[in-house]
């Protein structure tokens, strides 16, 4: 009986993390859709059109979600994570990406890792970014749930997301993340789930 009520208990903060996160992202989203994006211009605030990324950049954000083994058994997470990198054209930039990984449960260990990352922007600040690289994940697999510490993972990583610049060179963005690391042995990826925020200075 209590084994089975501690497993209960990663799912109970899991679900409460995945629901701030759910929290988070709408909220984020309603206020970037609410705004417009507004910048000062030549006669005042303006709508933002097409941003030039073209030279150096620096960026910082957090994200919350989880790693899922299963559709009901997942360890919450948060994320942070530092970029540092270029833009190659007014709409496309390239960079690496540091990103920590706490897990929010007991065992779940904090993970460190690294993207070589790109960012395409569709329209306007819409954008779609890919990842490469490795990162630690934790060890524990759906049939040894009791499993703990981590082990390294190769892979990369998905978002979707929206950029809205608050000033002529900073800007922020919100978006999903959608994580996936191959683990020797094993023969599907470790998944992880992400809604964040990422503040940018070009």
């Amino acid at each position: 009986m209590m084994g089975g009520m501690q497993r209960r208990r990663p799912n109970r903060l899991g679900l409460c993390s995945m629901a701030l996160a759910s929290v988070v992202g709408g909220a984020t989203f309603s206020a970037t859709a609410s705004a417009e994006a507004a910048v000062s211009g030549r006669r005042g605030l303006e709508i933002e059109g097409a941003r030039d990324r073209r030279g150096f950049f620096l960026g910082a954000g957090m994200g919350f979600g989880g790693t899922f083994f299963w559709y009901n058994d997942f360890l919450p997470a948060t994320r942070v994570d530092f970029a540092i990198g270029g833009g190659v054209g007014k709409r496309f930039t390239l960079g690496a990406d540091l990103h920590l990984t706490p897990y929010l449960a007991r065992g779940g260990g904090v993970a460190f890792g690294g993207d070589i990352e790109a960012t395409g922007y569709l329209f306007r600040g819409l954008y779609l970014r890919g990842a490469l690289g490795a990162a630690g994940v934790p060890r524990r697999t759906p049939e040894d749930t009791d499993r703990k510490g981590l082990t390294a993972g190769i892979g990369g990583a998905l978002g979707l997301g929206y950029e809205f610049f608050l000033n002529a060179s900073a800007a922020m963005g919100a978006g999903f993340t959608y994580d996936a690391r191959f683990v020797r042995g094993s023969r599907f990826p470790l998944q992880t789930l992400l809604v964040g925020l990422r503040f940018s200075f070009y």
